[in-house]
């Protein structure tokens, strides 16, 4: 199936994550960047995953998963064994949560992205071969993204004093050339 590219706040959502391996590791890595708040639950974590949850002071359970640990939660990353992945898709399904599993069948993918400023590139090879995903972000030159915030003013500026549609269309255009014209 298709999936639909988005961006989404994950601010004063319950995220819950279910592994303590490596691909819980990536996940909670991500949920850091963005300061999301999260709670996960292993059985067993690699020393550098619980050192890393006892360091930003996540919380997190060493038991094993049951339904009920997925009530309330806006999305689930199922990043255990397939047979826990398998169920715990099945129990956020029931439970209308979006559920991203490790090997990228769930309801969602996180793409590997790069930030600078304001801006953020994400790209997908739908699990495919992720590393490519990542080399190409990695090419990518996000500098304008520092300045994004003084075009945003500008862009903002032109919407508020430009009535006309065509005026505005032409000023946008003209901003844009000055820019790349000084860069």
């Amino acid at each position: 199936m298709e999936k639909l590219p988005i961006f989404i706040s994950l601010e004063h959502r319950k995220i819950l994550i279910v592994g303590g391996g490596n691909a819980a590791l990536i996940k909670i890595k991500t949920l850091l960047e963005i300061k999301a708040d999260f709670t996960v639950i292993a059985k067993t974590f690699l020393e550098q995953t619980e050192q890393l949850l006892q360091k930003h002071h996540i919380n997190y359970q060493k038991k094993e998963v049951i339904e009920q640990d997925l009530e309330g939660m806006f999305l689930v990353f199922a990043a255990a064994e397939k047979n826990i992945n398998d169920t715990i898709a099945k129990w956020a399904q029931k439970q209308n949560i979006l559920c991203c599993k490790a090997d990228g069948s769930g309801d969602f993918i996180v793409p590997f992205h790069k930030r600078e400023g304001k801006l953020t590139v994400a790209i997908s090879t739908d699990g495919l071969f992720p590393l490519l995903g990542r080399k190409f972000c990695e090419q990518i030159d996000l500098s304008i993204g520092n300045d994004l915030e003084y075009l945003g003013e500008k862009r903002e500026k032109i919407l508020q004093n430009i009535t006309d549609k065509q005026q505005k269309k032409i000023a946008l255009q003209q901003l844009l050339k000055e820019y790349y014209h000084e860069n």
